[in-house]
C-alpha cells in the first residue's frame, strides 16, 4: 500500500447536497451557517471525512445519488452465472453503473444518509443493493463452505437523524441501522458507523409546521455539537486510510 494512491470513495444518499446548499468552511457552525447550510447535513459531514481521506494521502471523490437515475436491484442474478464476466459490478447497464464500478475499484468507500422512517433513504438502499449483492457468494468451494466475498475495503456508514442521541437506542435505531453496517462488513471486511443526531432541519422554522421542535434549541444543539460531529468525521476518513496503510 506504500507505494499506491488510494482511492476513497464518498457517496451522498441526501437529496441535499453542496451544490444545492450553502455549506459552512472549514467544519465552521455558527449561528449564521446553522440557518445559511439549509442544513444539508450529511453532505457536510462527508465532505469532512474526504477531507480526512484526503490528508492522509487518499485521492477522494464524493459522489450525489441524487444525481443519478436509476433503480434497485432487479433480480436478473447475472452476477451469480457461472464464470460470470460482471466481474464484481451490477450488470444492468444504466446510469448507476460507472459509479458501481468507481466503487469496485476503490479502496474505501463511505456511505451518507440521512435517515427517513427509521431507514436509508430509498435512493441509497438501491444503491447499497446494486454495490453489495455482485460481491455476495451463493457458492461453496472443495470444504462446503461459503466462497468468501470478492472485495476486500474499509467501508464505513454515516447516518444524520432529527431523533435526539439520548433516545436512539430507545427507539432501537442503533438496531435497524446497524443491520446495513453489519451486511457492509460481513461482504467487505470492515465496516464503522458514524450517527449525527439531533439535527437541524430547516432554513427558517416559522414557516414549516413543527411545533413540536423548538428552533432556539435545534440551533443551541448545532452550535454546540456539529462541530464535533465534524471532527467526528474528518477522523474517520483519517483512520480508514491508516487502517489500510497499516494493513488491517
Amino acid at each position: 500500500m506504500a507505494n499506491k494512491t488510494l482511492k476513497a470513495l464518498f457517496v451522498n444518499g441526501s437529496p441535499r447536497t453542496a451544490k444545492r446548499c450553502s455549506v459552512a468552511k472549514s467544519g465552521e457552525a455558527t449561528k449564521d451557517s446553522a440557518a445559511a447550510a439549509v442544513v444539508a447535513n450529511t453532505a457536510q459531514i462527508l465532505a469532512r471525512a474526504a477531507e480526512g481521506a484526503a490528508s492522509k494521502g487518499a485521492q477522494t471523490e464524493i459522489v450525489n445519488l441524487y444525481d443519478f437515475r436509476y433503480s434497485g436491484c432487479a433480480s436478473c442474478f447475472a452476477c451469480k452465472l457461472k464464470d460470470a464476466k460482471t466481474e464484481g459490478v451490477c450488470a444492468i447497464n444504466d446510469a448507476l453503473r460507472p459509479l458501481l464500478q468507481k466503487a469496485v475499484e476503490a479502496d474505501i468507500v463511505v456511505v451518507g444518509s440521512p435517515v427517513y422512517f427509521s431507514d436509508l433513504t430509498g435512493m441509497t438502499r438501491s444503491f447499497l443493493e446494486r454495490f453489495i449483492f455482485p460481491n455476495f457468494s451463493y457458492d461453496i468451494d472443495a470444504e462446503g463452505k461459503r466462497v468468501p466475498p470478492r472485495l476486500r475495503k474499509q467501508t464505513a456508514m454515516i447516518f444524520t437523524m432529527n431523533v435526539p442521541e439520548q433516545i436512539l437506542e430507545q427507539i432501537q435505531y442503533d438496531v435497524l441501522l446497524g443491520k446495513s453496517v453489519q451486511i457492509m462488513q460481513q461482504n467487505f471486511g470492515h465496516c464503522e458507523s458514524l450517527f449525527v443526531c439531533d439535527t437541524y432541519q430547516f432554513p427558517d422554522y416559522s414557516r414549516y409546521a413543527a411545533g413540536m421542535f423548538s428552533e432556539p434549541d435545534k440551533r443551541r444543539h448545532r452550535e454546540e455539537h456539529f462541530p464535533l460531529d465534524l471532527r467526528r468525521a474528518y477522523d474517520l476518513g483519517c483512520r480508514l486510510v491508516e487502517n489500510l496503510l497499516n494493513g488491517d
